[in-house]
């Protein structure tokens, strides 16, 4: 099989056009979703081709993993509390001399089993056939992410290097020696030679792409963003605190990973600081790597637009990697206000071990649920943007590095239908003030189900979100490189929303497809008068696809298609009608809005939604 993504690399300009930010916004244009265009580009999977979502190494030694290991009792809003540096996990003390974390198969079963491993089965009811679920989430259940583990002092293992098996819940041994040592040379961070686990994760993008098509590169993004979150958590419940290293010489780790003229590319990597450390260092690894990876497909169908901004993102062997923030980066860092202790002890939480267990994709959500209350929404919001440490946020780069707030791209955008003591209309999520801000009256249930890609749940949920990331910030501060990482931060964002969601006994599921340029007329970004988004809603509902369960839709349902007043009818809110002028303005834009939408620099990167999940009767007890 041709692997596409080998081209990259193997083009000598590759590493020279991260500067050219023009390419990530002509990227970003050309895969938006419009409501014309998802008619016009109608895409049939060709089910005989699907990819394997399991990579293999045949002839690689494997060890199997204790499965159902055993987990911390540390709460999920507490884990995630600690992962920022402000709070201790519940089993940490300040003794120096507490007892050093065993690291053995035990510990290395019990992070993958609740970050990485199968979770549970579903059942198609017409043909039997049964496919898995994971613990970390994926557009469309295809899994791009890979991971590798180079482990340092593991009882019970060689130091080496090591493939996932999440099929078998296995470790597969690719190559011996010390190759944390061997990663930090090559990731140019020496201070993590002597670290104990550097975890890789790669992206195989032609498994979304079978699927998604060009737009499959944002849904990688969201995938990796959701995969690191969830192995930081489980990490740090497990009494190991990392951060995320992304900014690195792609050539140079891709052929670090053994991965040279394959389909899969590195796009972070997980740095662990060693508890405690013996002084001995296994020699450095030959770069020989047992095991052949196995073919996914029969075929793969390139997708150039995505190669494309793949390409564009890359960094080159020579360049000086950021061990600190930069000034660009602190100037955004430094224009959050010292957060207040909210939430610090929190009112509400539940294991992380059982609820990184039990996470769900909600499939559609029951509209006749009892509201959320405020207090569960402004808690979901303050500990899914919370700070956590990643080197592109400026917050993680060296063991001396100073203690500062992270930079933040993504600003949320809260689409709230059913909420005690909060009226339906649309919010904006102030980081700095960590409260909600009102932008706009009136019920938005179907305006959410439209921009949604016409999808009911996110009318049907207590509330929906819109991630918007200034990528304009992202693309001056790190050139198109920035377009991995608000995607990165927007997933995980989702992450620690859908696990936070679980534990106050909600559900939540992330929306990859959306009406991207709806969503900017919608929020005030586009300064146009023509309607648009009223009359697209008006004909998605003549074609009877947008329909909601809540008593607002349902009447709605009942009118007669043809009357004028239909599209006026998308928002009850006496001050805000789609025949006139949009009344809704966002407030502190820190540009002004514009009709050419290519240039916006903010843009919608994902959307989420939570409430209450309808059973999936397809799913196995």
């Amino acid at each position: 099989m041709t692997r596409f993504l080998s081209r990259v690399l193997d083009d000598p300009q590759c590493a020279g056009i991260n500067e050219e930010t023009k390419r990530l916004f002509d990227y970003h244009q050309a895969t938006k979703h419009t409501y014309h265009s998802v008619r016009a580009n109608a895409h049939y999977l060709d089910w005989s081709n699907q990819p394997d979502p399991f990579r293999t190494y045949e002839g690689a030694p494997v060890t199997v993993l204790p499965p159902e290991p055993g987990f911390p009792n540390i709460g999920t809003f507490a884990a995630i509390g600690a992962l920022g540096g402000r709070t201790r996990a519940a089993n940490e003390n300040d003794s120096e001399d507490r007892d050093p974390i065993r690291l053995d198969a035990i510990w290395l079963s019990s992070l993958l089993w609740h970050s990485m491993a199968i979770s549970s089965w579903k059942k198609v009811p017409r043909t039997g056939n049964r496919y898995s679920l994971r613990v970390n989430p994926s557009s469309g259940n295809l899994h791009p992410t890979e991971t590798y583990l180079a482990l340092l002092g593991f009882t019970g293992f060689d130091d080496g290097l090591y493939h996932y098996r999440a099929d078998r819940h296995a470790l597969e041994l690719r190559s011996r020696g010390a190759w944390t040592q061997h990663l930090a040379q090559a990731l140019l961070i020496p201070w993590a030679a002597e670290s104990s686990l550097i975890v890789g994760l790669t992206s195989i993008f032609w498994r979304e792409a079978w699927k998604y098509r060009d737009r499959a590169y944002r849904y990688c993004c969201h995938d990796l963003g959701h995969a690191m979150m969830s192995l930081l958590l489980a990490a740090r419940a497990l009494g190991l605190p990392g951060g995320a290293i992304t900014h690195f010489s792609d050539s140079r780790l891709t052929r670090a990973l053994g991965l040279t003229g394959g389909d899969e590319a590195p796009m972070t990597f997980l740095v662990f600081a060693p508890k405690s450390f013996s002084g001995r260092i296994s020699a450095l690894p030959q770069e020989t790597f047992a095991g052949v990876p196995n073919e996914l497909s029969r075929q793969e169908v390139p997708y150039e637009l995505l190669l494309g901004i793949h390409r564009s993102t890359i960094l080159p062997d020579l360049a000086v990697l950021p061990a600190h923030i930069s000034a660009a980066n602190a100037a955004i860092a430094g224009s959050h206000a010292r957060l207040p202790e909210l939430f610090r002890d929190s009112p509400r939480d539940s294991s992380l071990g059982v609820i990184a267990r039990r996470r769900r994709s909600a499939l559609d959500f029951d509209a006749r649920t009892p509201p959320m209350g405020r207090s569960e929404v402004e808690q979901l919001l303050d500990f899914a943007t919370r700070d956590w440490p990643a080197d592109w946020r400026g917050n993680f780069g060296g063991e001396t590095a100073a203690v500062v707030k992270g930079a933040d791209f993504v600003t949320l955008y809260l689409y709230v239908h059913r909420v005690r003591d909060c009226e339906p209309g649309v919010y904006r999520w102030d980081g700095s003030s960590r409260k909600l801000e009102q932008l706009h009256r009136g019920n938005v249930e179907r305006v959410a189900a439209y921009l949604s890609l016409e999808q009911a749940l996110a009318g049907n949920a207590c509330f929906a979100v819109s991630m918007v990331a200034d990528l304009a910030k992202a693309a001056q501060t790190f050139g198109n490189r920035g377009y991995r990482y608000v995607h990165f931060e927007a997933g995980a964002i989702g992450q620690r929303l859908y696990l936070g969601a679980e534990a106050l006994s909600w559900n939540a599921t992330g929306i990859g497809a959306f009406y991207d340029d709806d969503v900017h007329r919608y929020l005030g970004f586009l300064e146009e008068t023509d309607g648009s988004v009223g009359s697209s809603l008006d004909a998605a509902e003549r074609a009877m696809l947008v329909m909601l369960g809540s008593p607002t839709s349902r009447h709605a349902a009942t009118q007669d298609r043809d009357s004028p007043e239909l599209a006026s009818a998308i928002s009850d809110s006496d001050d805000d009608q789609f025949s006139g002028k949009r009344q809704l303005r966002v407030n502190k834009l820190e540009a002004a809005p514009r009709k050419d939408s290519s240039k916006l620099p903010q843009q919608v990167i994902y959307h989420f939604a939570i409430g209450r999940a309808i059973p999936d009767p397809r799913l196995e007890v």
